[in-house]
């Protein structure tokens, strides 16, 4: 199967090749990935940066939202009805919502129009040279903060409705027997979870957080409508100012392959280890 598909690929972009009337521009496209500047230093170019910026809206979205799942998740197994009415409805919201209305929504409520964005970013620069590179490298320039953090806010949400299903399953299929055995002990609700269900959780659900992580950084996308420079604006805004547009989208496309691609060895490797 394996080799029928790739020779239908091979047989695909021969005739693309072939076929394809198009004076092919690559040799122009390594530079907006990685380039030396005047120095001789190598610096990220503009696809580069954008895929770094993808990182690390999706290393951001993918924290809160590991977090809020499992808050979530615990409040639906819990004992009040309003914590589990209250969940089941944010889980709700956010699966039956398209992502980018949600991201929208977060935008105008989270944006610089309700929260005070140009405050933090001026707090940061009073800090001095060191808090402001670090809150740039770890987030994005100060200036964009009023969308970067919508965004996250809107990631986060959205992937909590499926981490949060995700140990709720986990919790829920835990053998009743340590339950049982945690509660003669004289543990309380909270120890059991934190001493014995959570580390299990944890680890029987390592493969499906990996692909929810990978998930997120494939659906950061949708933040490119906020002209938040991460890859795919990038590369859209690229390809406006050069028009190569075959060759820009071609490389984005294996960008987003070939990191998600290596995520998933290196989390099949870390399963196995």
């Amino acid at each position: 199967m394996l080799v029928f598909l790739a020779a239908a690929l091979g047989w695909l972009a021969w005739r693309v090749l072939v076929d394809f009337k198009y004076d092919w521009q690559w040799a122009d496209i390594p530079q907006y990935i990685l380039h030396r500047d005047s120095g001789g230093r190598f610096q990220l170019g503009t696809l580069g940066q954008g895929l770094a910026l993808t990182l690390r809206l999706s290393v951001w979205a993918s924290a809160l939202g590991l977090a809020l799942g499992l808050g979530l998740a615990l409040a639906r197994l819990g004992a009040s009805l309003y914590l589990r009415l209250a969940a089941r409805s944010l889980v709700e919201l956010s699966r039956n919502i398209p992502p980018l209305v949600l991201l929208l929504v977060a935008f105008y409520f989270f944006g610089a129009q309700a929260l005070p964005w140009p405050r933090l970013a001026a707090f940061i620069r009073d800090c001095g040279p060191g808090v402001q590179w670090l809150a740039e490298a770890a987030t994005v320039r100060l200036g964009d903060l009023d969308v970067f953090f919508p965004a996250v806010a809107a990631l986060a949400i959205y992937e909590a409705a499926y981490f949060s299903e995700i140990f709720r399953g986990a919790i829920q299929a835990a053998d009743r027997g340590q339950w049982e055995a945690a509660w003669c002990l004289g543990l309380s609700r909270l120890q059991q979870y934190r001493l014995i269900v959570l580390p299990q959780v944890f680890r029987k659900t390592a493969p499906q957080l990996a692909g929810q992580f990978i998930s997120t950084l494939k659906e950061s996308s949708v933040v490119s409508v906020l002209s938040l420079a991460e890859l795919t604006y990038s590369s859209m805004k690229l390809a406006a100012t050069i028009h190569h547009l075959f060759e820009i989208w071609l490389t984005a496309a294996a960008m987003y392959f070939i990191f998600n691609f290596l995520l998933s060895l290196l989390f099949a490797r870390l399963e196995r280890a």
